[in-house]
């Protein structure tokens, strides 16, 4: 069962740890999910479409792998 973060501090805690990122854009609600896969949890935020790009832009140049659909 997914777990869902509300706050960006704590899921990028997760995102560093993680296995990979996966990226879903809702353009009809303006908001980009992401989750962060860990051996244990699927860890989850919802963020603005800006702030998650930038977000996006730190964790590929740290090589994490980022998977969009």
């Amino acid at each position: 069962m997914p777990k869902e973060v509300f706050l960006v501090e704590i899921w990028r805690r997760y995102a560093e740890n993680a296995e990979e990122i996966r990226v879903k854009r809702m353009p009809e609600e303006g908001v980009v999910k992401l989750k962060a896969r860990l051996s244990g949890y699927l860890y989850t935020i919802k963020l603005p479409v800006e702030r998650a790009d930038a977000i996006l832009g730190e964790l590929k140049e740290k090589g994490k792998k980022i998977i969009e659909y």
